[in-house]
């Protein structure tokens, strides 16, 4: 279903275009326009605290809920980026059961399954940055206008580790995105194992943030992509269609 973006909004909360039940089916549909300086404005005030924090075996191992749907479920509500106490809090409300002052609790297949709140916390912390950094390079593609759509999906990317849809020259491709560091590309390996069959549109990006010089794709303690990353995109996948 396709929106008129020059809307005029009959709600006061002015965002919300419609909701609809259907069958066993419930939409909520939100208008919000982002931009890259909007997000690079938040991230320069956030203070990140989830460096060399140490790990426990256990809940590296959990298959935890995932920390994305808490993430873009606090962006489309709020309608900004949560710092790091707010995606925490967040998080854990959605999910969780507080035990005491140590443990936390979720229920997986009707089980209870409880974890140091510290180390679940940790974890999160370590996935925040890079939630941060997908969804701005998410707004820079689409800012760019050298795609003739882009396109992301949560249950695409938790279930398949695809980062973007991004049709171009009317082809539409699958985009990884990811940093080249040790822990990122074992997470995408990861993910990857989840797809049932691999796409012959596939285009991996392998970025080196903390190589390259200067300060300019670094806002706050979290680096950022940047427009040279969205033309290193297009580059690949101009290659794909010669």
């Amino acid at each position: 279903m396709t929106y008129s973006t020059n809307l005029h909004f009959p709600f006061d909360d002015e965002t919300t275009i419609d909701v609809l039940f259907e069958d066993d089916t419930a939409t909520l549909i939100r208008k919000k326009s982002w931009t890259a300086a909007e997000i690079e404005e938040q991230v320069k005030h956030f203070c990140y605290t989830g460096e060399n924090l140490s790990k426990d075996p256990t809940v590296e191992k959990a298959k935890l809920p995932p920390f994305a749907l808490g993430f873009y479920k606090f962006i489309f509500f709020k309608n900004r980026l949560p710092n790091e106490v707010e995606f925490w809090n967040y998080y854990l409300g959605q999910h969780f059961k507080v035990v005491d002052e140590q443990y936390v609790q979720f229920l997986r297949k009707r089980l209870p399954r409880k974890y140091l709140a510290e180390s679940v916390k940790a974890r999160m912390l370590r996935s925040y940055p890079s939630l941060i950094r997908d969804f701005h390079f998410f707004i820079l593609c689409q800012e760019s206008k050298l795609f003739e759509r882009v396109r992301y999906s949560l249950r695409e990317d938790y279930f398949e580790g695809i980062d973007l849809n991004i049709q171009f020259a009317g082809v539409v491709y699958q985009v990884a995105v990811m940093l080249n560091s040790e822990r990122a590309r074992a997470f995408k390996i990861k993910k990857y194992t989840r797809r049932s069959e691999n796409s012959k549109n596939e285009v991996i990006m392998l970025f080196d943030l903390y190589k390259e010089a200067g300060n300019h794709n670094s806002k706050g303690r979290i680096k950022l992509f940047s427009v040279k990353h969205v033309n290193e995109l297009l580059i690949e996948i101009q290659k794909q269609t010669e």
